[in-house]
């Protein structure tokens, strides 16, 4: 488990670059914005014991991000606002999901020893409310149906467990079996 101190610096700096990226979209700013974001996880992989397995679950974050957002925004359940490399999502957005991926091992930590089953639930709570966040902060634009909410919940309730379930195979030594979180914790008569 990271450091109390490493745990609270991670998830404020998140918060910062979500809300530097939302906001610098409707100014015109993402490319000075994306750049500081940069410097933003170029420190958490400077104090990173293990900088290498961070650049993994950034990189295998921001590709499930690219995926995903692509796939919500061609089926119309949102359109996001910014640049972008033709249909794909935009490139401030492949900037969040990066972060994302930065947190993993740090304040989303807790949900590497308990049960996919929370990734999943937060997922689907968590996942549409920061897009109807960003929507609200004209980053994006979507109609806050019942199906376009159902979307949103669905792709997060898949992709929170992936990445959770990733950052802990890639955590675990060769050889050693990786745990699903799905382990009852040893009752108080063994």
């Amino acid at each position: 488990m990271p450091a109390p101190l490493h745990v609270i610096l991670n998830a404020l700096g998140f918060q910062a670059a979500w809300w530097i990226l939302i906001i610098s979209v409707d100014r015109g700013l993402e490319a000075p914005a994306i750049a500081l974001c940069l410097v933003l996880a170029a420190l958490h992989l400077y104090v990173n014991p293990r900088p290498g397995l961070e650049l993994r679950l950034a990189a295998a974050s921001c590709g499930l991000g690219i995926v995903l957002d692509t796939l919500l925004q061609a089926s119309g359940v949102i359109t996001f606002r910014g640049w972008a490399l033709g249909p794909l999502s935009p490139l401030w957005l492949w900037t969040l999901w990066a972060l994302f991926g930065l947190t993993l091992n740090a304040s989303m930590a807790f949900l590497l020893s308990r049960h996919w089953g929370l990734s999943v639930l937060l997922g689907g709570i968590f996942g549409p409310l920061s897009y109807l966040a960003g929507g609200k902060l004209e980053a994006a634009s979507f109609s806050p149906t019942t199906q376009n909410l159902a979307a949103l919940a669905l792709a997060w309730m898949v992709a929170m467990p992936m990445l959770v379930i990733l950052a802990r195979h890639w955590q675990q030594p060769a050889g050693e079996p990786v745990s699903s979180g799905a382990e009852a914790a040893p009752s108080a008569s063994s």
